[in-house]
């Protein structure tokens, strides 16, 4: 393996010179080395799989794996071509080893905190350095490199100079820059020791700067201001400003020095500029329709009230160690009963793969996903076992699947439970498959069940004003209970957040100056930007005045600890009761959606809005009989009525084209009609 990783080495040194490439990959092979030292032609698949899941067992990111992984991909490729072995396969299959990410938005900082930041820098030169991160949205890399001949003036001596950037991949750019920025790299020159080197930051040594030294004067400024912050969410929080000020994707694209655009897209979806935009129309038109309802009149905070103490672990000098986060399943929890009754067989691999799939889940979700997982696996195989007399995986054949599936639609079970059942079961067998079991294929060719296309359970306009005035009333005090309860009310009813995501919202998530929310992680493992409504802050910044510390960063703390999802659910379903609705988190989440597309919300900014994957799920509230579908078909109905009721002061050419039969305009069914719909407008 040394020797194969020295030819990998000196092969990446031609191809990428000048680059930090070099020295990852052969970082990431010698971890790989660490796990299995095995020569590099008996490394099988199984290997590679085994060592995704041992990274995932570490603690790593789903991108770091899948980074070692492309490592170890273009590293036997690069053998199988140097030793002249095309039928060598490669072990690395992406499609079965590669480790789902989701989509990510960049973490950038509140307007806020930059302020909070760099007021507590005072040297020109390190004010500079990190201006030219979150001001110019250079990487910490090119920082560094920066020379002093670098910077371009300004033509007419009114504008900002220019700055050629070295940037990643040996790509040259040219930023602008502001007047300001333009300023500091003047005073800064000014107090720059002399030194023969042409590098812009130099050290006290007179040395140039690391990346990693620039990192550490970030470090130490950020416990200074009590924030935290790494060097590239000064990028990101340039990228997000440029956005919000609606620079063409190109351009922002050019300055930020991407290759793809697709890369400068997330940040133009963090900053929500459109969605924004629509939100508030759409929430503005909703306030005017009240009718019999005030504005939510909220109780004002308490000036009595102390400033929020800093969590332990966040920020300031000599902050102690946070202990594990109580949202965090425990990790000796025993799930043996589920398969304690099960023939060994198949408890031992239902066991590893509800293990593999752990590592997949979110941690405040483990405990759920295992429980539901485990309860179908458990149904279907005692049937299975007991009614079937499988005997071994091996053994199970496409009849025994069919045989419970007519089973189970006899039993009067919804298609979509069904539906369901069978993906749990085809995700186990598949996992068996890929570590070498040998299935029958036709266990994965039973058809699925037909479900349909229900529509989203909401609730009238009537239903959610009575919810809410009642929620208000309850809540009307100013306690940290009464807060705590308009605060996730409302983020359910005017942000549309599905319950795991209420209850994993964290402090720094929150914007109240700027008025965002970033959901992080969300279904898919997608995040998403959102613009808050003024009730939804108002009711943040209230509860935020009474949270006080907790050894958790979760938004929502009740008794000390994480909100639960049960909580709330219970909580919901009493204010339902109280005024005879029927409610659920989720139905809030439809009733949302539902009223905004009832104001005329677009539909694609409602999608981004709600995180879903897909527009057509988003259409689904389109198709709600709403009041935007019955005020348009008396609209309708009554400008027909008029033309039949009139038909000698409408042109005949018109009444041929709006369809009106002469031959019907005197039928007193048909005026009937017409008269009926014109009493209904």
């Amino acid at each position: 393996m040394d020797e194969a990783i020295d030819q990998f080495q000196q092969y990446l040194q031609r191809r990428y010179p000048k680059s930090n490439t070099t020295r990852s990959y052969i970082s990431d092979l010698r971890v790989f080395q660490q796990y299995t030292d095995k020569p590099p032609r008996q490394v099988t698949q199984r290997d590679i799989a085994g060592f995704v899941e041992h990274q995932l067992a570490e603690g790593l990111a789903p991108k770091t794996v899948n980074r070692r992984l492309a490592c170890l991909h273009q590293f036997f490729e690069f053998l199988a071509e140097e030793w002249e072995d095309e039928n060598w396969p490669n072990p690395v299959v992406w499609r079965t080893q590669r480790v789902r990410e989701g989509r990510p938005l960049p973490r950038d900082l509140s307007d806020s905190e930059v302020e909070q930041l760099f007021a507590v820098i005072d040297q020109p030169r390190d004010r500079l350095m990190l201006g030219l991160m979150c001001w110019a949205g250079l990487r910490v890399g090119e920082v560094v490199v920066l020379r002093v001949s670098d910077l371009i003036p300004s033509h007419d001596g009114t504008g900002g100079p220019r700055l050629r950037v070295r940037g990643k991949g040996q790509k040259e750019r040219i930023v602008p820059l502001t007047v300001a920025l333009g300023q500091q790299w003047a005073q800064w020159l000014v107090q720059r020791p002399a030194t023969d080197s042409d590098l812009l930051f130099i050290t006290r040594r007179n040395q140039g700067f690391s990346t990693r030294g620039v990192q550490e004067r970030l470090a130490h400024y950020a416990r200074q201001a009590g924030v935290e912050v790494g060097c590239h969410q000064l990028r990101h929080t340039f990228g997000r400003r440029l956005a919000e000020g609606e620079m063409p994707l190109l351009s922002l694209s050019k300055v930020l020095g991407h290759e793809s655009v697709t890369t400068t897209q997330v940040y133009i979806a963090g900053a929500g500029v459109d969605v924004r935009a629509d939100y508030e129309a759409a929430m503005q038109r909703l306030e005017g329709q009240r009718e019999f309802l005030p504005p939510p009149v909220l109780p004002s905070p308490r000036p009595q009230e102390p400033p929020v103490a800093p969590l332990p672990g966040q920020g300031g000098a000599g902050a102690e160690a946070a202990p594990p986060d109580p949202l965090d399943p425990p990790a000796g929890i025993d799930w043996s009963h589920w398969w304690q009754d099960l023939p060994t067989w198949l408890a031992q691999p239902i066991q590893q793969y509800i293990l593999f799939q752990q590592r997949r889940w979110k941690p405040s979700q483990v405990a759920h996903h295992t429980r539901t997982r485990l309860q179908t696996l458990r149904q279907v195989w005692h049937w299975l076992v007991e009614q079937r007399a499988v005997s071994s995986l091996e053994t199970l054949h496409r009849a025994d699947v069919q045989a419970y599936v007519d089973q189970r639609v006899s039993a009067g079970v919804a298609a979509s439970t069904l539906n369901r059942q069978l993906r749990d079961l085809w995700a186990f067998l598949r996992y068996c498959a890929e570590r070498g079991v040998s299935l029958s294929p036709g266990v994965f060719r039973i058809p699925r069940s037909k479900e349909g296309q229900p529509l989203p359970r909401f609730l009238s306009e009537a239903d959610y004003l009575r919810l809410e005035a009642h929620v208000l009333q309850v809540t009307s005090g100013d306690g940290r209970d009464a807060r705590l309860e308009r605060a996730w009310f409302y983020l359910l009813a005017h942000q549309g957040l599905r319950l795991s995501e209420l209850c994993d919202l964290r402090v720094r998530d929150v914007d109240l100056s700027g008025q965002r929310l970033m959901v992080r992680a969300g279904k898919g493992q997608r995040d998403r930007g959102l613009p808050l409504s003024p009730t939804t802050t108002a009711t943040l910044r209230d509860y935020l005045e009474v949270r006080g510390p907790a050894w958790s960063d979760t938004l929502l703390i009740d008794r000390q600890r994480p909100l639960r999802p049960d909580r709330v659910q219970r909580q919901l379903r009493h204010y339902g009761q109280a005024v005879g609705v029927h409610v659920s988190p989720h139905r809030l989440r439809h009733t949302l959606a539902t009223r905004l597309v009832n104001v005329g919300m677009d539909i694609v900014s409602i999608q981004r809005l709600l995180g879903h994957e897909k527009l057509d799920t988003t259409r689904l509230y389109a198709r709600v009989y709403d009041a935007t579908v019955e005020r348009q078909f008396h609209q309708a109905m009554a400008r027909l009525a008029t033309v039949v009721a009139n038909p000698y002061v409408v042109p005949l050419p018109l009444q041929a084209a709006l369809g009106i039969d002469p031959s019907l305009v005197h039928d007193p069914y048909f005026i009937s009609l017409a008269d009926q719909a014109l009493d209904c407008v």
